[in-house]
């Protein structure tokens, strides 16, 4: 198998593995926005009522914005959509052994660069919100040590949500983007790589072009007659 072919087969198999992963992303973090009936835990503050000892329950939480749970949703949907493409559009190039184009590379480049971009700044809303979250979660009157203990807490039954799953709900989401940001990276730097092969293949095609050029013009001046 030839450099070219070998290189878009790499790029197959990040696509598919990007296809795979963000279904950590979109999945879950959906599934954790219908179970706690639209609200939005990144971000989230409230106060817990101690009234009674033997039953401490969070109430008036103050939910944090949706566009932070929604935002993840539709950015793992497009790596989703995105890597599918490309992987179906590799895969085509790798069956009729078609070498892809200087534009199709610059534009690859451009595509993996900006969801990379938008992924990264994603996974750091998640990771800083979900922190809030466990924060609030692992307050000292709520007597839960750990972030996880707190699936099994009892909120306020006017809130209406099940937080039965939401650690590992969240935990799933993290890992997924994380790895689609890796991933993205590796093809982002892969796109660059393969841009700079074009252009040192065109400066070469240029360079040989003005080679033959001279070449020509003397083997004419060489046969002038005298």
């Amino acid at each position: 198998m030839a450099i070219p072919h070998k290189f878009l087969l790499a790029q197959a198999c990040l696509y598919l593995l990007l296809f795979i992963l963000s279904f950590f992303v979109c999945v879950p973090a959906g599934v954790n926005v219908s179970d706690f009936n639209g609200h939005c835990l990144l971000y989230s503050s409230g106060k817990w009522n101690t009234t009674s000892p033997s039953s401490v329950t969070l109430q008036e939480v103050d939910w944090g914005p949706n566009s932070a749970c929604n935002f993840t949703v539709f950015i793992g949907v497009i790596s989703l959509i995105t890597s599918l493409l490309y992987l179906v559009w590799t895969s085509v190039l790798l069956v009729k052994s078609i070498e892809s184009s200087w534009c199709d590379a610059f534009i690859n480049l451009m595509v993996n660069s900006i969801i990379c971009v938008c992924i990264f700044s994603t996974a750091m809303s998640v990771s800083v919100g979900f922190r809030d979250w466990c924060q609030l979660i692992t307050n000292p009157v709520s007597g839960i040590q750990r972030c996880e203990e707190g699936q099994y807490l009892h909120f306020d039954d006017g809130i209406g949500i099940n937080p039965e799953n939401f650690y590992t709900q969240w935990q799933m989401a993290q890992f997924g983007i994380w790895s689609c940001w890796l991933t993205w990276l590796a093809l982002s730097v892969m796109s660059v790589v393969r841009l700079y092969q074009y252009h040192r293949q065109e400066s070469f095609s240029q360079s040989m072009n003005r080679e033959r050029q001279r070449l020509l013009a003397r083997v004419g001046k060489s046969s002038e007659p005298a």
